[in-house]
């Protein structure tokens, strides 16, 4: 099923290069430099707005915070000693984008329009077409192994630099251990995951650690091992498809991270994120029982709702696409409103 010729304007988005791979390729590199962009620039714009005479929590900051409970410029106490490491990364960001959009160009006007034509042998192995359930395997395979590799560099970055730690209140290196009960308790051995049970840093790089190794063991199973048989039978074979699974992902993690930024003060510490939000249940008279968050507009206010709003309307977007996956035409809504007007 194809749907670059639907007429929905802009909101088609990378429809129109849905069966033309390298366009396809070239479309995701544009992104990540968008992407890298927003990292570079919105970080160099908080370093612009910083005030060391103010509880970092307070200042409406988002890239600031990050950086330093991951170890970058930051004293004992979580108080920010050294604000050049900020500048850096963000201007590695701002040249990384500069990278990213160069290769974006190159494959939208240079670049091979289908990938099975490209010149290099290597590139021709990524070509993919919706129904060839193989393929999309051996793409997810990669993108697997990379995120697997980030995992373990951030891993390894905090076993020999350290990230800080608020139980001490001072950078430290953080080893993961190998010990599977404490990783499984927070998420199988009790019912649901549970951020209120994280309580040291040194299980969440365990977490991550467990993590990277599924990951790259998972893209290793997916380029080796063709899909099974029910795989094939129950996964749409489209572009449309492809994107509801991808943004119903991103969901589900935007949702996670919403929860854990909002209650947990280990992994985002209260010097650097402001105090845990509370759920406060309250009753007015139009919404019996309304849940919402107390904590006032700290650090971690914006980053747990930057994180809830975002993964809502990932939401939106999966259902949309999950929709148009099934055959659903978007087109005929407004005939079929225009119809029950009239009668």
């Amino acid at each position: 099923m194809t749907t670059s010729n639907a007429e929905i304007g802009w909101i088609n988005g990378n429809a129109r290069v849905e069966d033309l791979s390298g366009k396809f390729l070239a479309a995701h590199i544009g992104q990540i430099a968008l992407m890298a962009f927003w990292a570079g620039a919105f970080t160099l714009f908080e370093l612009s707005r910083y005030n060391p005479d103010i509880p970092l929590y307070e200042q409406g900051l988002i890239c600031i915070p990050q950086l330093a409970r991951l170890g970058w410029g930051v004293g004992s106490g979580g108080v920010i000693v050294d604000t050049y490491p900020y500048f850096i990364i963000g201007v590695i960001h701002l040249v990384g984008c500069a990278v990213y959009a160069a290769g974006a160009l190159y494959h939208s006007v240079k670049g091979a329009a289908v990938l099975s034509d490209a010149d290099v042998e290597r590139a021709q192995k990524f070509h993919f077409e919706w129904d060839d359930t193989k393929k999309s395997g051996f793409i997810l395979g990669h993108h697997l192994i990379f995120i697997g590799v980030a995992c373990l560099l951030f891993v390894g970055w905090a076993a020999t630099y350290g990230i800080y730690d608020p139980t001490i209140g001072e950078v430290r290196t953080v080893g993961p251990s190998l010990n599977i009960v404490r990783i499984l308790k927070y998420g199988w051995a009790v019912p649901g995951f549970n951020p209120f049970l994280v309580d040291n840093l040194d299980d969440v790089m365990s977490g991550h650690l467990f993590v990277a190794i599924l990951e790259i063991a998972g893209g290793i199973f997916h380029i080796v091992v063709p899909p099974f048989g029910f795989a094939k039978r129950i996964y749409v074979q489209n572009g449309e498809g492809l994107l509801s699974y991808a943004l119903a992902g991103l969901a589900v993690m935007g949702f996670n991270a919403a929860y854990f930024t909002a209650v947990n003060d280990v992994a985002f510490p209260v010097e650097l994120y402001g105090p845990v939000l509370e759920a406060k249940l309250s009753v007015t008279p139009y919404f019996a029982d309304t849940l919402e968050f107390v904590g006032g507009h700290t650090a971690r206010f914006w980053v747990c709702n930057f994180h809830f709003f975002l993964a809502f309307m990932m939401l939106q977007g999966h259902l949309w696409h999950a929709l148009r996956a099934s055959g659903f035409d978007f087109n005929r809504v407004p005939q079929a409103l225009s119809s029950i007007t009239a009668e």
